[in-house]
Formats: structure tokens, sequence, C-alpha cells
């Protein structure tokens, strides 16, 4: 009976204060009407030149619709075809936006690379190791999905031979080439042409949208029968699969993850934007919705014009579905030619910027003791017109050319380092937030970007659906699986989980020392305030008629003693 009575105390007990936890986390958030933006002991050595427009064209470009959702058609086709495609599609962009609202909150409290507020958000006791594999976790995904982007861009590319003969086979030292060829061009333009990155991530945003518009207005023109959007949005056929109706539309979510994850690197960019900790929230966001728009727009033609998919994905494989969807809908070679060399653009504005956010993760993450010979990977030409970390973009490309080798090795390899990139954007994801959500969301007091009061919950529902996401993402798309075709992504994200945590006691533990905190910054905000309270105290006769004349600036003295109370109380102990 004593057993029982202290089973039913203890469950009591954390009932409590589980609802202790939501309650004080929603008083938080209620009393958080103050702006109070953390700042960082950094000296300024990349220009901060970046507007929003910038940070949605880039976002853009990462999460491209036809380049994207066109080399992954495979997955959706395979799983279920059009209903598929299309609600799976729909499912996850109404997640991705919360989960991008979420990580916009926490950059518009700390501004810089995300493992610098994963570090401050975690308790003082697992700081330094959140910061740590929330960093590896982010440079990982940014360069596997940059190699991810430019490697199927390459085999898109390669593909187009299929428009002209339709026993094309791949050649993996060709597409091997054609991608280095990607990489280095895209490299390039980073190197040589950064201070143009501004205008090339404008231009990004018009070249997809004119992209789209015209995929679609082309492929209705010329095609000479169409579905109904009943087809579109119902038709299901998941023979091909091998799994149950369930689990194969679940399966497809993985072409819509693989389009919409891409904003996960957007926080890499902060130290270059202007006015950061609300142009990248505010951009991060749009980007998602603006993307993910786009998407569907892409989808609702491409899915009109659809012919059997037993023509695109049961004969040969060498030729990507998208391809021979051009071909077959238009039949028109000249038609097919136009419309792929509009989604190469896309792969070009894709690759510039996955290039871009990875240089500057391994910046972000050298300069804080991550990586060794950290003062290679950091250094910045003074004396250069654009300042651009140089070696931390040569060890991108780098890290991109050693993982095409893979490709002549092992396809199933190379496959899976692909397929973790998105794995590992999502755990980079969930430890900022899964510590704020922990924490009561007191550690996003006084951001610039605020959630108010639905955040408890947006939190709450992002760590579930990245949870969700890394299992589905884990699943191998059809049945029975076979060496080649098994998805070994979650054994290289364990891979990757076990060499980060090695090099955490061989390296880190010594070396690795978090972001760098201005805590003198709030100091002296604080002895202002103080100066300003103490002003108020011996005035207050002659003030106080004053200040109710006007009620703004009754406002902001009443936003000035909450300030007062949120840095007083970031002072004490956790």
């Amino acid at each position: 009976m004593s057993s029982s009575a202290e089973t039913a105390h203890n469950e009591v007990s954390y009932t409590n204060r589980f609802i202790h936890h939501i309650s004080e986390a929603i008083e938080n958030d209620m009393n958080d009407d103050v702006v109070q933006v953390e700042k960082f002991k950094y000296e300024q050595e990349l220009t901060k030149n970046l507007t929003i427009t910038s940070v949605i064209g880039l976002g853009f470009g990462l999460m491209s619709a036809p380049l994207s959702l066109g080399t992954t058609m495979n997955i959706g086709l395979l799983d279920g075809g059009p209903a598929t495609i299309m609600g799976g599609y729909m499912i996850v962009y109404v997640f991705s936006v919360l989960c991008a609202l979420s990580l916009g909150e926490i950059t518009s409290k700390y501004p810089i690379e995300l493992h610098g507020g994963a570090a401050i958000i975690a308790k003082p006791k697992y700081s330094l190791i959140c910061s740590w594999f929330t960093g590896f976790f982010l440079l990982i995904g940014n360069w596997t999905m940059s190699t991810s982007i430019t490697f199927a861009g390459a085999q898109f590319m390669l593909s187009v031979i299929g428009i002209l003969d339709s026993n094309y086979e791949t050649d993996a030292v060709l597409t091997v080439v054609v991608f280095y060829i990607v990489v280095t061009i895209c490299g390039l333009v980073n190197l040589k042409f950064s201070r143009h990155l501004e205008l090339i991530n404008k231009i990004c945003v018009y070249w997809i949208i004119y992209a789209i518009l015209l995929i679609d207005i082309l492929l209705l023109l010329f095609s000479p029968k169409y579905h109904s959007l009943k087809y579109i949005f119902t038709f299901f056929d998941n023979s091909r699969s091998g799994w149950p109706a369930p689990m194969a539309f679940i399966i497809g979510f993985q072409q819509a993850n693989f389009t919409l994850q891409g904003f996960g690197m957007l926080p890499a960019i902060s130290e270059e934007v202007k006015n950061a900790e609300r142009t990248v929230p505010k951009g991060m966001t749009l980007a998602v919705l603006l993307a993910g728009a786009s998407g569907f727009i892409f989808l609702i033609p491409i899915l009109a014009v659809l012919p059997d998919i037993s023509l695109l994905v049961d004969q040969n494989k060498s030729i990507m579905p998208i391809v021979l969807i051009f071909k077959l809908a238009t039949n028109s070679i000249v038609v097919s030619f136009f419309l792929v060399i509009m989604i190469m653009g896309n792969l070009l504005f894709s690759g510039i910027g996955s290039i871009q956010t990875s240089s500057r993760a391994v910046f972000s993450m050298s300069r804080d003791g991550a990586l060794p010979m950290g003062h290679i990977w950091t250094y910045v030409d003074p004396k250069s017109v654009s300042k651009v970390p140089k070696n931390a973009v040569l060890l991108s490309m780098g890290v991109s050319y050693f993982l095409g080798l893979l490709s002549l090795i092992s396809t199933a390899a190379f496959n899976a380092f692909v397929g973790a990139a998105v794995i590992s954007l999502c755990a980079a994801a969930l430890i900022p937030i899964g510590s704020l959500v922990l924490g009561g969301r007191r550690k996003v007091r006084g951001a610039a970007f605020k959630l108010k009061y639905v955040g408890f919950i947006i939190n709450i529902i992002s760590v579930l659906w990245l949870l969700f996401t890394i299992f589905v993402l884990s699943l191998p798309p059809q049945l029975p699986v076979s060496g080649t075709s098994m998805n070994y992504a979650s054994c290289v994200f364990v891979l990757f989980v076990i060499l980060v945590s090695l090099l955490w006691f061989v390296w880190g533990k010594k070396n690795f020392h978090g972001p760098l905190v201005d805590h003198e910054h709030n100091e002296r905000i604080l002895n202002h305030l103080d100066h300003t309270k103490n002003w108020m105290n011996k005035n207050s006769t002659n003030l106080i008629p004053k200040v109710l004349k006007e009620k703004a600036v009754l406002q902001q003295l009443m936003k000035l003693l909450q300030l007062q109370a949120l840095l007083t109380k970031r002072k004490e102990p956790n």
C-alpha cells in the first residue's frame, strides 16, 4: 500500500510540476514587452550589408521549389502519387512555418549562428555540450545539404540527355565531373563576387518566380490532355512502394522535407545582416511562406499534365521523372530543353547560397574554438574589398568534393550522407527549441521577434514535428529493400553523433569556449537604468504631472522599468 501511495504521490508531483512549468512559460510570455537583444564580444570582420530582401532571396534559393521538388519527384510518385505529393507538401509546409517561427524568435534574441543561442538557452551545466552539438549538426547539415543540392543538380543536368536518348544510362564518372564543375562555379562566385551576394540573392527571387510561371504556362499550353483537380488532390497509388497506404503517405513527406528544411541554414549569415535581430527572423519566415506557396504553384500544373506514372518510374531510372514529364507532356524537344534550362538557373542560385551558409557556419564555429586550426578558417583579409572567409569557403568546397567521390565507391553510401543532411538540420534546430521549452521560455524574454502567448504551443509542436521528421527521413521509400535501396541516413547520422562526441573529448573539452557574450553591455544598460530610476525618484513631484499628459512618455518609462527588472533577474543564478 505504501508503494502505491508513493507512486500516486510522485505522479501528482510530476503533474503539478508540469502544470507549474506551463503556467510559468505563459506568464513569461505575458510579461514580455521589452526588447533586449543579446550582445556578443566579436569584432565585426564580415561586411554587414545584407537586407531582408537578401535573406528572403537566399532562403528562396535554398528552398527552390523547381529544383528540390523536381529532383525528388520519384519519392512522391513511388509512395502514392499526386495525393501524397500534394497532401504531404501541405502538411510539411504548415509545420515548417511553425519551426521557422520558433527558430526566428531564438535568432531575434541571439542574432548569431544557432550554436550561440543554444549555449545561452540551455542550463549552464549543459551549455557548452548543447552548443557543441548544435553547431556541428548545423555545420554537417550545411555541408551535406550543399553537396545534395549541387550533386542533384549535376544528375539533373545529365538526365537532360534523356530528352534525346530514351536509353540513356548514368555515367558515374561524368556525373562527378559535372558535379565538380558546378561546385567550383558556385565556390568561385562566393570567393570573387561576394560583394554582389546581395544583388545575386535578389535576382534569385525573380528567377525562381519567373521560372515557375514559365514552366507552368508552357506545360499547360503544350500538353494535349489534363487531369482534373480531383485527380491532383486525391489520386493515390502506393502499389510500387510496398508499404501500407498510411505509411506510404507519411514516407512521401520526404520530398517536401528535402525542399522546405533549408530555412535552418539561414541563421549562419546573421552577422552579415543589417539589424539582424529583426531582419533574419522575418526574412526566414517569409522565405518559408513564399517558397512553400511557390511550391504549390509549381506542383499543380505538373500534376495536371502528369503522364502515366509507370512511364516515369518503371522504365529508365537514369532519367529523372521531372525531365520525362517535360518531354512527354509537351511533345517538344525545344520546349523541354527550355524548361530544363530554367531549373538549371535555380541550381546555380541554390549552390551559391548553400556554399555561402556552410562557409559562414565554418567561420562561426572556428571562431569559438570548435575546429582545429581555427585561425585558418576564420581568416578574413582586412585589405579585401569583399570581407569573406575565403579559407572557410575553400574548406566547404573541399568537403563537397570529397563527398562527391563517395558516389564512385558506393551509391548507397553517398545517398546516405545526402539523406542525413536534413536529419542533421532537424537535430540542430531541435536542441535550442527543446532547451527553450524545458526552460519555460525564460531565455527568449526580450526577443525582438516575439511569439508571445502562442510561443509555448508553437515550440512544443516544433519539437514534436522535428522528432517525427527525423523518424520519417530514416525510412526507406520502397519495400522490399536491397543493399543499394536501403535508407542508411539514420546510420550515417548515428555515425555523425559518435564522431562529434569523440571530437568533443579529444578537442572540444579543452578548446571550445562557446559564444563570447558581452556581459558588460548589459551591466552598462543596468547602470543607466539605475541612474534613470534615481533621477525619477528625486524629481517625481515635478515629473509626474507632466508625464501623465504624455502617454507615450509614460509607456517608455514603464518599459525601462521592465527592462531593469529583466536584466536584474538575469544577474541572478539559474
